[in-house]
């Protein structure tokens, strides 16, 4: 009889600033990723640094290596830039001895509980007990619990998911901040442990945290989801959070064809451009362009007898039909990349298109407010911060709509949006009779660009 696989003496600890979270002062927090047998750790540092900045000559000063994962000082100011030019809150080797310090704390704990028990599965839970302080883990003992009910957060949600892996990828990813925020938290509570007097504290602490009431409204509903996965009642009215949603940044037309118009400084930019582009013009969600197949290429008839180059596919997340029409300049980015984009991770094409924005001169000023609470907290940054990959359709939507005289139809047809009682077999016939009207909508963005193509 076999024994089981032993477990090596390896772990891989990563550190990544947080550039979704940068505030209006360039600043991020540094986030470390552990990964070992199978098991995955993130949590922030508390650390703050600046991950780049722009000097006066224009130029982009890079303040991070990621290869080393360590904080560059950045060449010496001047006596005139100090205090106007951003810097780290504190002195670069302080902030770098530190994040030495917490990989060095993160290892050796590994490599000591490993010790501890040769070949065996050092587990997550036994991490954290080592890492997280006494007060922070102390929780009121529990009355027992059915060992059903005494799954974690993290391995309820994962059922949750093996249970549901025909859902969009951003849909199966939904609470797993939920997971992590829980493994800080109170790591040793469990989802059959959530009372009222529980919900009320997790509220306030991630009021505290100043995290939006979206996210908040999340947060609740997964908690939810736990114990509806679990078969527990979980329809009380203190486990309901009604948030509203802040507005979201849409591009103007002229913004649009700066970034057609802005010449790529790396492959991977102009790889990620065209691939922003190409969500817009074919109003694809993230996870529908990464399963695309050159056959869903279409040619549709108009009445006048003349044809027009389409995309036919169904949407990850309203499962209809939609057959978009494209414009020229959407096919040549398509040829372009051969129909094929490569696979990235969201939160690597969220870094490349805030730069690919910057270099195009997006400064226009957004109000990024936060809502938490039921208030309003206001945050002015340059759209540069803010864009992102969603950007692109919610961008397409509203410029459809802008140059059309509010005529929804074109943009529901783009997005995916199918009314109801509209079944998927009349996708096409809907597209034949709709398409002028994309197109001219699209001509009047566009401008000269319409039949273009990016810049390289």
């Amino acid at each position: 009889m076999l024994g089981s696989t032993p477990y090596k003496k390896k772990i891989s600890v990563r550190l990544y600033p947080r550039l979704a979270a940068t505030n209006q002062s360039g600043l991020c927090p540094v986030r470390l990723t552990a990964r070992w047998h199978g098991e995955e750790l993130q949590v922030d540092t508390g650390e703050i640094i600046l991950p780049q900045r722009v000097r006066s000559d224009g130029e982009v000063e890079k303040l991070w290596q990621s290869d080393s994962q360590m904080v560059l000082g950045g060449r010496k100011l001047t006596v005139k830039e100090e205090g106007t030019m951003p810097t780290h809150p504190d002195v670069y080797t302080n902030i770098n001895a530190r994040l030495v310090n917490v990989v060095k704390q993160v290892t050796d704990t590994f490599n000591r509980l490993y010790d501890a028990a040769p070949f065996e599965k050092v587990s997550k839970a036994a991490m954290l007990a080592e890492l997280l302080p006494a007060e922070v883990r102390s929780v009121t003992a529990p009355a027992p619990m059915k060992m059903e009910a005494a799954r974690t957060f993290r391995q309820v949600l994962e059922e949750w998911k093996e249970e549901n892996r025909n859902l969009a990828k951003d849909s199966l990813r939904k609470y797993d901040q939920l997971a992590t925020m829980m493994e800080v938290w109170r790591p040793e509570l469990r989802p059959g442990q959530v009372t009222q007097k529980v919900a009320k504290e997790y509220l306030q602490h991630l009021l505290d945290l100043q995290k939006s009431d979206a996210t908040i409204k999340v947060h609740f509903a997964g908690i939810r989801k736990c114990l509806e996965q679990l078969n527990l009642k979980a329809d009380m009215t203190w486990l309901q959070y009604s948030a509203k949603n802040a507005p979201q940044l849409d591009l103007e037309m002229e913004e649009v064809r700066k970034l057609i118009q802005w010449r790529p400084t790396s492959e991977s930019l102009a790889e990620e451009r065209d691939r922003w582009l190409f969500q817009l013009f074919s109003g694809r969600r993230y996870e529908d362009l990464e399963k695309f197949d050159k056959r869903e290429r279409i040619s549709l008839t108009l009445e006048d007898g003349s044809k027009v180059p389409a995309l036919l596919h169904a949407q990850g997340k309203t499962g209809n039909d939609a057959a978009v029409p494209l414009p020229p300049i959407a096919v040549k980015i398509g040829e372009r990349w051969g129909w094929h984009f490569p696979a990235r991770n969201w939160q690597q094409r969220g870094d490349w298109i805030k730069e690919i924005a910057k270099g195009a001169g997006l400064t226009r000023e957004w109000d990024d407010r936060l809502i938490t609470g039921g208030k309003v907290v206001h945050n002015w940054r340059p759209i540069w911060q803010v864009i992102s990959t969603h950007t692109a359709r919610h961008t397409a939507g509203t410029l459809l709509k802008q140059v059309s005289n509010g005529n929804k139809a074109l943009a529901k047809m783009v997005l995916g949006h199918a009314d109801e009682d509209v079944t998927d077999r009349y996708a096409k016939d809907k597209a034949r009779l709709l398409a002028p009207a994309v197109l001219d909508a699209w001509r009047k963005i566009l401008g000269e660009w319409y039949d273009g193509v990016p810049v390289r």
